[in-house]
């Protein structure tokens, strides 16, 4: 029954690699036995993700690229297939989120959203296609979030990027199971971040006491908490499992 989940061999890509959630997805997958390629834009945090994988014994390439830029994602492919030999896994991860009222969002801003968090999504899956034709399929996990089975005044931005990558996660699915790829998205909640800090100096305050208290678990999610959820969906477990949008925020869009 293991056996389903092994995916020693495989190389994956996981895009905004180098912290927070990204960075625990890149551990779960390497614990698997995959070989992951961690990107990010700061190399600072790419050389201090790559170094904590590494002294965990996995093995590892930091890529620093912009995921929003055509050229940058085709030279992390480039780097990647150049280092490991090819492409398995897609993990379009990388994204930012703050709030701003729309009303008096300057369309610079709203351009950013739908650049990084959902163009970079399909430029990225775009990118891998030829090598995971070579390979003879793959996985491609979209982290998308629980904002889009919900609605936030101020997040309108977000949640129609984060909608429209749940959308493009279907049709992809759709366009490319006759090529043996198959494509999910996972909707995180609440999760502890450097984007959403929980808990430490930095907590989000009341929000967050709120949230985790509304919450049927009663806690607020950690990266560690998504590694078997991306093993699943990186491993044969999930070969008939496409098109697929999970939530997983812990029971919190049932009850905020």
């Amino acid at each position: 029954m293991l056996d389903m989940f092994d995916i020693t061999g495989k190389v994956a890509i996981i895009t905004g690699g180098n912290g927070g959630l990204g960075l625990g997805i890149a551990r779960g997958l390497a614990k698997a036995g995959a070989k992951v390629a961690i990107v990010g834009r700061k190399q600072e945090k790419l050389d201090k993700a790559e170094a904590e994988l590494k002294a965990e014994g996995f093995e590892v390439l930091s890529v620093q690229a912009d995921v929003s830029l055509e050229d940058d994602v085709n030279r992390m492919v480039k780097e990647t297939v150049d280092h490991f030999g090819r492409v398995d896994i897609l993990v379009n991860n990388a994204a930012i989120s703050w709030g701003v009222a729309t009303e008096t969002m300057p369309l610079e801003t709203w351009n950013q959203f739908i650049d990084i968090n959902l163009t970079s999504c399909f430029l990225c899956s775009k990118a891998v296609y030829p090598e995971m034709i070579k390979a003879g399929g793959g996985k491609i996990i979209n982290i998308s979030s629980a904002i889009t089975q919900k609605g936030f005044g101020k997040l309108v931005h977000y949640a129609a990027a984060k909608g429209g990558m749940d959308h493009m996660t279907q049709s992809l699915a759709q366009g490319w199971g006759k090529d043996n790829i198959q494509v999910n998205v996972v909707c995180p909640g609440l999760v502890h971040t450097e984007m959403m800090p929980c808990e430490g100096p930095d907590h989000r305050g009341a929000i967050i006491d709120y949230i985790v208290n509304k919450t049927p678990v009663k806690r607020h999610g950690m990266p560690a908490d998504f590694e078997g959820l991306a093993v699943l969906l990186a491993s044969p477990a999930s070969d008939f499992i496409t098109g697929a949008v999970i939530v997983a925020d812990g029971g919190m869009t049932l009850t905020v």
